[in-house]
């Protein structure tokens, strides 16, 4: 799922947007919170890694993978800051602050890096699996669905009000 409809999610939770479409159904919490937007990049990111390479010989496979696993719950949370924003300016009694680490989107950005972290080794040439294991590209992207149905599970209450 994308993690700007889980920032989306995290402001109409806080009273800021109506309440998003239900996404309860089997395939959403199979994919829920599989970040999109990360995966999108890495997937790109690993396409160029050849031609990388050449101009920049520090980014290897391994320095992509966890830049992006970094990178995830900072694009999470920008999406976040951005729909609070946008929140704000519909409504002015939005009372939600970026500055407040209390109201940040917690469960969503590490949930999102956790799955993360999984889907990423089921791309061919991520750093983790070794060339040429067809098999554990295999068995990481059905990890990768396992782990974002279990992160579904284990979603605090508090947010499961707004899927």
């Amino acid at each position: 799922m994308s993690m700007n409809t889980l920032a989306v999610e995290a402001v109409a939770k806080a009273g800021g947007f109506p309440k998003p479409p239900s996404s309860d159904s089997a395939l959403a919490g199979l994919s829920k919170y599989i970040p999109t937007e990360s995966v999108t990049l890495y997937i790109a990111a690993v396409s160029a890694q050849s031609a990388l390479a050449g101009l920049i010989p520090w980014l290897t496979a391994t320095v992509t993978y966890w830049i992006f696993v970094v990178l995830t719950p900072i694009i999470c949370f920008l999406l976040w800051a951005r729909q609070v924003a946008n929140a704000k300016k519909e409504n002015k009694d939005f009372k939600v602050s970026l500055l407040s680490p209390k109201s940040w989107p917690w469960w969503k950005m590490i949930a999102s890096t956790i799955a993360f972290l999984v889907w990423a080794l089921a791309v061919p040439g991520n750093p983790i699996m070794p060339p040429g294991s067809e098999a554990g590209g295999v068995v990481a992207a059905f990890a990768a669905i396992f782990v974002s149905t279990i992160l579904s599970l284990f979603e605090p209450p508090s947010d499961k009000k707004q899927t």
